[in-house]
Parts: C-alpha cells; sequence; structure tokens
C-alpha cells in the first residue's frame, strides 16, 4: 500500500512537471507615474527595455501612479488615464496589483467625502477588476492580494491582509493541488527589506503576513513578489525565494542600486532572477527565447 502511495505520488509530481513550460516574466512595482516629462522618459526606456525581453507578461507591484490618495476623483481619472497611456507602450499582457498610491481620496486633504461612489478602492476596481485574485499560467498558480487596510473613520490606511481576503486565500488553496507551485505578489511586503538595513527599527514580519504565510504553509510556495519600500532585495527562506523590488522612480543619480526592475525566467522548475538597472543596455543573451 505504501508503495502504491509512493508511486501515485511520484507520478503525479512528474504529471506536475510535464505540465509546465518555460516561460519569464517582469516584477515591476512602484513606477510612481505621474505627468511629469523626466518620469514619462524613464518610463520609455523601461518600456522599450521589457519590451526588448520579450517576456510573457508584466506584474505590476502597486503604486503605478503618485498619488491618488490625497486627490478627488477628477484628479485621480487624470492619472490613471495616464498611467494607461504609458502601460500601452508594453507589448505584453499587464497584471496588476493594488498599491497605496491607487487608493482614491483617503487622505482627509483631498476634499473628497468617504460617500463618493469613487472613493478608496473603488475607482481602482471600476477600471481595473477586483483587488485580489488568482491566475493560472504554464502549470504555476499566480495569486496577487491587496495589502492596503483603508481606515474611513481616521482617514488614513495601513498595511495588511484583511480577514475576508484571508477566507478567500484558504478557499483558494483548497481548490490548488499541494504540489502546484505557487507565486503571491502584494505590495505591502510579507518581509521587510528594511528591518535587514535598519535591525530592531523595523518589524521583520507583521501579524498579517504571519497569518498568510501560514495558510500557505501546506502548499508549494516558491516565489514572493512585493514592492512598497522601493529597496530591492533577493533572499531565500526555506525554498523560498522573496524579491522586494526597488523602483524606478528616483532616477540613477538618487538611489541607483534600488533603480529598476526585476526579470524572472522559470525553466524545468528552477527559477532565475536578475534585477536590471532602468537605464542599463538589456543584452541580447538575456531575451526570452521560448
Amino acid at each position: 500500500m505504501k508503495i502504491s502511495m509512493f508511486y501515485f505520488l511520484l507520478f503525479l509530481q512528474i504529471g506536475i512537471l510535464y505540465g509546465q513550460n518555460d516561460f519569464s516574466f517582469v516584477f515591476l512595482p512602484d513606477t510612481h507615474l505621474r505627468p511629469d516629462s523626466a518620469i514619462e522618459v524613464r518610463f520609455d526606456i523601461v518600456a522599450s527595455n521589457i519590451n526588448k525581453l520579450q517576456p510573457d507578461f508584466v506584474l505590476m507591484g502597486g503604486d503605478m501612479i503618485y498619488t491618488a490618495k490625497n486627490v478627488d476623483n477628477f484628479k485621480a481619472e487624470a492619472l490613471f488615464d495616464y498611467m494607461d497611456y504609458n502601460f500601452s507602450k508594453l507589448n505584453v499582457p499587464i497584471k496588476y496589483a493594488l498599491g497605496n498610491h491607487e487608493i482614491v481620496g483617503v487622505l482627509e486633504e483631498s476634499g473628497l467625502d468617504p460617500s463618493h461612489p469613487m472613493w478608496g478602492e473603488n475607482m481602482y476596481k471600476e477600471r481595473y477588476g477586483v483587488t485580489y485574485y488568482s491566475f493560472d499560467f504554464e502549470g504555476w498558480k499566480f495569486i496577487i492580494l491587496d495589502g492596503i487596510l483603508i481606515n474611513t473613520q481616521s482617514r488614513n490606511y495601513s498595511e495588511g491582509v484583511d480577514s475576508i481576503q484571508l477566507e478567500w486565500l484558504k478557499k483558494e488553496l483548497a481548490l490548488t493541488d499541494t504540489l502546484t507551485p505557487i507565486c503571491v505578489a502584494i505590495h505591502t511586503p510579507l518581509i521587510n527589506p528594511k528591518s535587514i538595513l535598519y535591525p530592531g527599527v523595523y518589524p521583520v514580519i507583521s501579524e498579517s503576513s504571519k497569518e498568510v504565510l501560514s495558510v500557505l504553509s501546506n502548499h508549494n510556495l516558491r516565489l514572493v513578489l512585493q514592492g512598497h519600500n522601493h529597496v530591492y532585495m533577493k533572499l531565500e527562506i526555506g525554498g523560498v525565494v522573496y524579491i522586494s523590488g526597488g523602483s524606478t522612480s528616483k532616477g540613477r543619480q538618487i538611489d541607483y542600486f534600488n533603480d529598476g526592475f526585476t526579470l524572472l525566467k522559470v525553466s524545468n522548475d528552477i527559477i532565475s532572477t536578475e534585477f536590471l538597472h532602468t537605464e542599463s543596455k538589456v543584452n541580447e543573451s538575456l531575451m526570452n527565447n521560448n
């Protein structure tokens, strides 16, 4: 009986591996797009480099605009229109994750009342759909989480994943084979890179992060992608690769080492990553030859 179960699991794992094809994608958080000529020139460079790489898709890691949280619905709509215009320069499919700069009018200075139909996450949902979701790609499951908690009374926000989303995650995983490789993307970090730079000042992991990782603990979590801190970090803990994606919004003179985006390739179930600086020339050897 034990031998039969062993072979069953072996064949199941082989079947999952054979169901996977090589693929590549770009993780791009914190573009902070706004009507600014310098910002647009820099994004043109980013878009050109990504198009040369020809990834299968781009995963935006939140804070795509700067900023909707302290403006009214009209100014927020103009920012999203500007973002859409710039993202149209990318010749590949785009997946979105919500950042704190995409929540509309949350701060009191915006003058927008919380009763407005476009307040908070509502405009984002109307334009881009739900703020947490999953999709399958080449044998992998990608889970995009909403890491923003809005407090209507205090007119502010904090980091975290609410209980409703955690229940959704549990149900989603119940329908997922435990051998299926999983990538989780969230704007606010599950592991804070600033805690590594400034030990004792920033918590390594929040209570919300502990709950998310606990729910995922019995599954094949392989990748966690996060933004928000504009710090590039790559850690491997217990077989899980954690990447904080830096930012393309500051420029090389201000923060060269964290200015760029991450190219990820999956081949034969092996993950390779490279952080590409915004203004560096893309080497043709990096190009995806799927």
